[in-house]
């Protein structure tokens, strides 16, 4: 904890002080997706989520320095935020699926982003982009390619425990294994044993374990390589860092089952995004503007099977 005060992050997030939905930047990169998605440029149409990409960063920055800066949950920004990595997800699986070459999505990013819906209480999310992990795991392209380390070079955490977490809540355990995924023993069994753990200190212990294991995570290396998921560190969102998406889940899923857990004594759980705790998005926090349902409609007419898919979030 001491070698990321809170000072710290919030001096490298106050660039995003004002609301990114009206950033001339933010404008930019919305007319160049929408460049894209028209057919222009050299990379295909999907070039146009790298940008949208861009949005996703500035809307999660924006949101993390609020809650540094006041305490303060910026739902518009969030609920945004989460709409549009939803897209992003939807769109990626499409080409992956499409194109046989396709670098296999990183598990990590669907657990960061899993466990960032499920800490808020968008189940409605949470349920589809686990969906999309899941269809992707199905298709064994997790296998370590020819002539590679493969995709882990360390066992993996985020997806593994996101993903075991919704299954054990239905009773369902993951064989990884049978997937190609090496799975870190630590989070897999938070996931299997911690989460329905009937006493409510042993969960804490459970829960105060997973407060130490999010900090050494992170990936805290913004500029270089030093730091990596191949490495292990998989949190990636710096609004992540002080926000404990993966204890507030695991807590969050908990009391849904109806167990209780004692306090959790971790420094972890005493920063300023110990406001979300128990927090959620509210339902259409964030109310569309014009470029979105453009956005929307354009990524239909060029994958229609995500016409269904996609209206979660319009």
């Amino acid at each position: 904890m001491a070698n990321y005060p809170e000072n710290a992050i919030r001096d490298d997030l106050s660039l995003y002080d004002l609301d990114p939905l009206t950033d001339k930047f933010t404008q930019e990169d919305i007319e160049t997706a929408l460049y894209y998605l028209d057919g222009n440029g050299d990379y295909g149409e999907f070039q146009a989520f790298i940008s949208i990409g861009s949005v996703y960063t500035a809307l999660m920055n924006h949101f993390g320095y609020w809650i540094l800066n006041k305490r303060d949950p910026r739902e518009i920004a969030l609920d945004a935020a989460q709409r549009l990595k939803y897209l992003m997800m939807s769109a990626e699986e499409v080409d992956f699926n499409a194109n046989p070459d396709f670098l296999t999505p990183y598990l990590d990013t669907y657990g960061e982003t899993l466990l960032q819906l499920v800490a808020t209480g968008r189940d409605d999310l949470a349920e589809a982009t686990e969906e999309i992990a899941r269809r992707v795991l199905a298709t064994g392209r997790y296998a370590k390619p020819a002539d590679s380390g493969g995709y882990f070079g360390a066992p993996a955490k985020l997806g593994v425990f996101a993903l075991e977490m919704l299954a054990a809540r239905r009773g369902e355990t993951i064989d990884w294994e049978s997937f190609h995924v090496p799975p870190d023993r630590f989070w897999r069994d938070c996931a299997r044993i911690g989460l329905t753990e009937p006493d409510p200190v042993k969960a804490a212990e459970w829960a105060a374990q997973l407060c130490d294991a999010h900090m050494q995570t992170l990936r805290t290396d913004r500029d270089g390589m030093s730091t990596t998921p191949f490495e292990g560190k998989e949190i990636n969102q710096q609004a992540h860092f002080l926000w404990p998406i993966t204890t507030h889940a695991f807590l969050r899923l908990r009391a849904g089952q109806g167990l209780e857990t004692a306090p959790v004594d971790h420094p972890l759980m005493r920063t300023s995004f110990e406001v979300l705790r128990g927090w959620h998005v509210p339902v259409g926090a964030w109310q569309p503007e014009p470029w979105f349902a453009e956005i929307l409609d354009k990524t239909v007419a060029i994958a229609p099977t995500l016409g269904p898919r996609l209206e979660i979030i319009r």
